[in-house]
């Protein structure tokens, strides 16, 4: 057994000196404390609440390693570089490294001379690391996004089960563990797997009132709808998550041809690849990432101002994280769902190749879970705080639904009876656009050769457009009066006959029969009353410095504290040490050009 780490008390004077935070946020104290006493901890807190910090400041009050367990390589890079930027002695071991540069990282663990150890849970289930581990002096273990330990989480790991190992291979060396999501069930996997002993269990509220959150049905592809909202985002940071590789592929290629700065992201693309787009990312080269859910797991830049999804995620959990992904400097920013019934028959199609029955079925329930949460019109931030076992009162103003809470419906009922007739008609074979160019009453040549031009149907939707048409086809699946078979093409339902024969009415909301393409956009007020121009110049010359130093810019000062520096104007290092997010060693690293630029 390890002696217990030596410890001090003086944590402030670090939070202020080497995080440039002025106070803690709340959890990170009762988190800090917990790992400084030696106890087991598993923290959920939502992204942008502070968990790095949580592990990273005590380990800087303790003697010996602590050894951190993250998933992917690219975050862990990212990471260790943020620490070296702010002089923390930091390391990673993977396969991204020489046989030199592993031995030399080896002889300086043995020295004591690192820190933080970053690994993946592959490299530390090795015998050979784990014997290193064996031969050094370790503090604690971090086991950063602990949900990927749960089957029933949305991105199980098997290699993170063997790290239930760890107690009995080192059973003095305590274990914290972090995660932003988690409902009850994956929380008690988490306990469970990792045999924390007796732990502390800190949980933060689910509510982020720095982000706006907005869901629309989609208009078509979506593309008009994501132009005219990056209008209002340029020179912004962003992600945009699409469902499948050919479709990241689609909507880069899409904005790219609009002049846009964007660059595509899936698990198809080769390793180095991959690699130079996350870089060009995180260092501000690239503004957008048109991506899988392959991208951004605990992905650390700040300055994210935007996320916006294509269509249905698979999972709330897969929602809530990727969402978690804008704003974690607390500024404000925006997360907008795109998303249609043709989502839910795409991913039940997935959901039916599992062949273990009660796998499929959880699955069909968490994919229902997310469909509900995208068709509601109930507060967006308590729905999501109520599935995972939080209990808020309605945000107010940061969602759409709260924005809008009261709206028109429409009775679609004869349209609904004209659509479901063509539909009977035709045979009940024919997708979306070939039943809206018989309603509307195409020429197209398809339509002539089948004979469809002499149906009573042919044409009597004339008054609706091809956009307006798609809208109300959407509403018939979501009510399920219709269905999709294997060939594509639309079937009746029981419902359906219902509301055929006039017996079920059919409602819309009337602003989605307008189709415009514009998303909402709810502009918070800023936190500083900040020069705008002062803060776009300060921003060139953080772009310029961390360009110079090889670092992401967000590493450099964040946006928020830009913000301030705009507001404020410090004109001393006195003062400077009073913005947020500016401490000792960050101001001697990059302070007085900072300082210069605003003497000017």
């Amino acid at each position: 057994m390890q002696d217990m780490p030596t410890l001090s008390p003086d944590k402030y004077r670090l939070l202020k000196d080497r995080f440039g935070f002025n106070a803690f946020r709340p959890l990170q104290e009762e988190a800090v404390d917990a790992i400084m006493e030696g106890r087991d901890l598993l923290m959920i807190l939502p992204t942008g609440g502070g968990k790095s910090l949580s592990y990273q400041l005590p380990a800087l009050l303790m003697e010996g390693t602590t050894v951190v367990v993250s998933p992917l390589l690219a975050l862990m890079h990212d990471q260790v570089q943020s620490l070296k930027a702010q002089g923390m002695r930091a390391e990673m071991l993977s396969s991204m490294q020489t046989g030199e540069q592993s031995g030399d990282i080896l002889r300086r663990l043995y020295a004591g001379e690192v820190d933080f150890l970053y690994l993946s849970p592959e490299r530390l289930n090795t015998d050979g690391m784990r014997q290193v581990l064996s031969d050094i002096r370790l503090n604690y273990f971090v086991i950063d996004e602990a949900h990927c330990i749960s089957e029933w989480g949305h991105e199980f790991r098997a290699d993170y089960r063997a790290l239930s190992q760890l107690r009995d291979l080192f059973p003095g060396v305590n274990i914290a563990a972090f995660t932003a999501t988690a409902t009850p069930h994956v929380r008690d996997d988490i306990l469970r797997l990792l045999r924390l002993d007796n732990p502390v269990v800190l949980q933060g509220g689910l509510f982020r009132d720095n982000l706006q959150i907005t869901v629309r049905h989609r208009i078509k592809d979506g593309y008009d709808q994501l132009r005219n909202f990056l209008d209002d985002h340029k020179d912004e940071s962003g992600i945009v998550y699409a469902f499948s590789r050919k479709s990241v592929e689609a909507v880069a290629n899409f904005l790219r041809q609009r002049g846009y700065a964007a660059e595509a992201y899936h698990a198809g693309m080769p390793t180095e690849e991959r690699n130079r787009v996350f870089h060009a990312f995180v260092h501000d080269e690239v503004k957008i990432i048109v991506a899988t859910i392959a991208f951004g797991m605990g992905i650390d830049k700040s300055n994210i101002r935007y996320v916006f999804h294509m269509s249905l995620p698979k999972t709330v959990e897969n929602y809530y994280q990727e969402i978690g992904r804008a704003g974690r400097d607390g500024d404000h920013a925006d997360v907008v769902m795109l998303f249609g019934a043709q989502d839910v028959i795409q991913q039940k199609r997935f959901v039916e190749m599992n062949e273990d029955e009660t796998y499929k079925a959880h699955l069909m329930q968490k994919l229902n879970a997310v469909h509900r949460y995208a068709a509601s019109e109930t507060c967006r931030h308590q729905q999501l705080a109520a599935y995972f076992g939080d209990s808020i009162a309605p945000c107010g103003s940061h969602c759409d639904n709260c924005l809008e809470p009261d709206y028109e419906k429409r009775d679609i009922t004869t349209e609904a009876q004209m659509l479901l007739s063509a539909v009977y008609r035709t045979g009940q074979r024919f997708g979306k656009s070939y039943l809206v160019d018989v309603l509307r009453g195409s020429r197209e040549q398809k339509i002539l050769a089948n004979g469809h031009d002499a149906l009573s149907v042919y044409g009597i939707g004339e008054s609706l457009s091809k956009k307006q048409w798609f809208v109300v086809l959407d509403r018939m699946l979501e009510i399920g009066a219709l269905d999709v078979n294997e060939h594509h093409g639309l079937v009746l339902t029981e419902a359906g006959l219902k509301v055929l024969k006039g017996a079920e009415p059919v409602l819309i909301r009337a602003d989605r029969l307008n189709v415009r393409a514009k998303t909402v956009k709810k502009a918070a007020p800023e936190i500083f009353d900040y020069d705008t121009e002062l803060f776009e110049t300060l921003r060139a010359l953080r772009f310029e410095i961390a360009q110079e130093k090889g670092v992401p810019p967000y590493v450099v000062f964040g946006d928020k504290t830009l913000k301030e520096m705009a507001a404020v104007r410090p004109q001393t290092k006195e003062r400077m040490l009073e913005v947020n997010g500016v401490g000792e060693v960050k101001f001697e690293r990059y302070g007085e050009a900072f300082l210069a630029l605003l003497r000017e």
